[in-house]
């Protein structure tokens, strides 16, 4: 109920960045924050399943100092 109360309104506009791993929920993780962001960068990334974040530390460190930077 919250979720839904939430997506009607989509007002968060700060820079959002959706990481997704290619073998999990890929591209589909930034729609997923466009029900509540107006403001959203999508990344996959190749060969990374659920755990991007163990299973590709480095790349997702790249891309958060990337995004943080601008």
């Amino acid at each position: 109920m919250q979720n839904e109360k939430f997506a009607a309104r989509a007002e968060l506009r700060m820079p959002i960045l959706a990481i997704g791993g290619q073998e999990s929920f890929g591209g589909s993780i930034a729609d997923q924050w466009r029900q509540y962001a107006v403001n959203v960068e999508s990344r996959v990334i190749e060969g990374s399943g659920h755990w991007v974040t163990e299973e590709e530390s480095q790349e997702v460190t790249a891309l958060l100092q990337s995004s943080l930077r601008r």
